[in-house]
């Protein structure tokens, strides 16, 4: 098991205040266990599939996602330690409620007309210990004027020492563009970022995840993890 301690840094909250943080950051967890039910009967139970669940049943309690029914593509998870607290981090993209709607009465009206901007989302979810939701936040993309499709989450983890927080690779494509004509060209208009997410505490206690572009810009061409993390390095010296 892999366990990245990051050091005791301030974090600035959204009243101003400063909240130390010390935060350690575990991709290693959730193994499953193989549980006798009856004699000869068994069931594989699971941290893992549990919270996943927790994550498809917020997307599909809320207006603005729709969950997709089998289950999460990416399985883009972190366990977090935050000042001594057990939080799961999970990422994840799925299909916004109005390109849905529109989805279907394309197909009703038998009409084919352009994607819909930001109708792709990439999210994260954070969970405490009980798997009951925390904190969420949608990967902000203002390029080309918010007409972006997110697609994809490919790696969730830290930030690196001495810098807080968790950092996401996604992928996304420009809406508008003409699509791909073979299938040998899909992906190819793909692009890849990295983004900066802090947890953030306010005076009320409530915890936030705030995405910071400060360092990295947005859109930037940071495609893995690592890359990500030489930038902030530099910026933070």
């Amino acid at each position: 098991m892999k366990i990245y301690k990051l050091a005791q840094l301030i974090l600035m909250s959204v009243l101003g205040s400063n909240v130390y943080a010390d935060l350690r950051i575990d991709n290693d967890f959730g193994n499953k266990k193989v549980i006798e039910v009856s004699p000869g009967r068994y069931r594989i139970d699971s941290f893992f599939d549990k919270l996943e669940d927790a994550v498809l049943r917020e997307i599909a309690a809320s207006n603005e996602g729709v969950a997709p029914n089998n289950g999460l593509g990416g399985r883009d998870s972190a366990h977090l330690i935050w000042n001594g607290v057990d939080y799961y981090a999970w990422a994840a993209n799925y299909l916004s409620s109005a390109q849905d709607r529109r989805n279907e009465e394309d197909v009703r009206l038998k009409i084919d007309r352009p994607v819909i901007p930001g109708g792709g989302i990439c999210a994260i979810f954070l969970h405490d210990k009980q798997l009951k939701p925390v904190a969420s936040v949608k990967i902000a993309l203002p390029e080309n004027n918010y007409g972006t499709w997110c697609n994809g989450t490919y790696a969730l983890g830290s930030a690196g020492k001495s810098i807080d927080g968790l950092l996401l690779t996604i992928s996304y494509y420009l809406t508008g563009e003409k699509p791909a004509q073979r299938a040998a060209d899909i992906g190819k208009g793909w692009r890849h970022m990295t983004v900066l997410l802090r947890l953030q505490k306010e005076a009320t206690g409530k915890i936030r995840l705030v995405q910071d572009d400060r360092c990295l810009g947005n859109p930037n061409r940071y495609e893995d993890i690592l890359s990500a993390r030489r930038a902030l390095a530099k910026c933070s010296k």
